[in-house]
């Protein structure tokens, strides 16, 4: 008799659960999860390019916020940027960028990172993680 109460209890226990289901809500915050992930690829594959072609600076850190997004079990973060490049005077940019979590420390105000920038977009930076001394 246990055993037909048992299931009686997790049939109703099922009906419950099942109110909250909502599989459109679900696909939508799916679909914007992989929208999400799209444009941070495609970021990170004009980043490796810019890592090739841009031209080598020098940036300041000014502020650094964690966004709360993970990208492979690393943090993504929103960087303030004062940037220092031959012949142009210092300009700010904000970048939303993967960070190597060994590489936070690195993110105080007034640190200085190597980088390197498109000419052509001086807002497009790629900021230099290896291990090296701070410029």
């Amino acid at each position: 008799m246990g055993f037909l109460k048992d299931m009686k209890k997790l049939s109703k226990q099922s009906k419950e659960a099942s109110k909250d289901w909502d599989p459109a809500a679900q696909m939508r915050e799916a679909s914007a999860a992989l929208a999400a992930t799209s444009e941070m690829m495609a970021q990170q594959t004009a980043a490796a390019e810019l890592a090739e072609s841009g031209e080598p600076a020098t940036a300041q850190v000014n502020a650094a916020r964690d966004t709360g997004t993970v990208a492979n079990l690393q943090p993504v973060m929103e960087i303030d940027l004062l940037i220092f490049a031959g012949g142009r005077p210092p300009y700010p940019v904000t970048l939303r960028q993967i960070v190597p979590l060994a590489q936070i420390g690195r993110l105080v105000p007034g640190t200085r990172l190597p980088v390197k920038i498109d000419l052509g977009d001086p807002g497009a930076v790629w900021i230099d993680w290896r291990p090296g001394p701070t410029i």
